[in-house]
């Protein structure tokens, strides 16, 4: 079962008693591990789970590129009286998603400079929230820097809140982060009664570790 420790005042008292700093979590009776990492799910639930990427970096980078597109595109949808609604259930509005989408891919970027792939990576929330027009700016930056690597790079030890990773597995997890909240901008837009411009299609998520559903809970 899905507990939302924003809204569940015993859900965020468990996860304090548990020890963990960080959501999300998944625990079985007092034992825990960190959600992000499928791995240790896997060893507490006693799953059968083959770890690492099921894509290639190639095909990981054209995906994020692509999600980043996608989000510019729905982004303009918005209407400006909208950007400010909040989210289903969240602390958040139309406009800081479209930013932390950008964001997401930045904080992508860092680590494959030579960054640990910190708490504050991980979350990318920006210091400064840009409008429609900079976010834009921005994101056709952070899309010009996206380039795929020599491939032994991809397989470099990177230091991680939840533990050691690969860059391959960081880009993986940046790559199915914002496709996941470019799902829940068309959703959104639908919400709205406005038809979204070329979502992202079945074939562009096939293969990415996402959830069922485009709004946890």
């Amino acid at each position: 079962m899905s507990r939302d420790i924003a809204n569940d005042a015993d859900a965020l008292a468990r996860l304090r008693r548990l020890g963990a700093d960080a959501v999300p979590v998944v625990a079985d009776g007092e034992r825990w591990v960190p959600g992000v990492d499928l791995g240790q799910v896997a060893t507490l639930l006693d799953l059968d789970y083959s770890p690492g990427p099921g894509l290639t970096p190639d095909i990981l980078v054209g995906r994020l590129r692509h999600a980043l597109v996608t989000s510019t595109r729905l982004t303009g949808q918005f209407p400006t009286t909208n950007l400010g609604d909040k989210l289903p259930n969240r602390d958040r509005t139309c406009q800081a998603l479209a930013n932390h989408i950008v964001e997401i891919a930045a904080g992508y970027l860092e680590v494959e400079s030579g960054t640990d792939f910190e708490h504050r990576i991980s979350s990318a929330i920006p210091e400064v929230e840009l409008d429609r027009e900079a976010l834009a700016a921005r994101c056709r930056a952070v899309r010009g820097a996206l380039n795929v690597s020599p491939s032994p790079l991809y397989e470099h030890a990177v230091g991680t809140f939840f533990g050691p990773a690969t860059l391959h597995e960081v880009l993986e997890r940046c790559t199915w982060h914002v496709a996941q909240h470019v799902r829940q901008q068309a959703m959104l837009l639908e919400a709205l009664d406005i038809a979204p411009d070329q979502p992202l299609a079945a074939a562009e998520l096939d293969g990415l570790p996402l959830p069922a559903g485009v709004w946890d809970g």
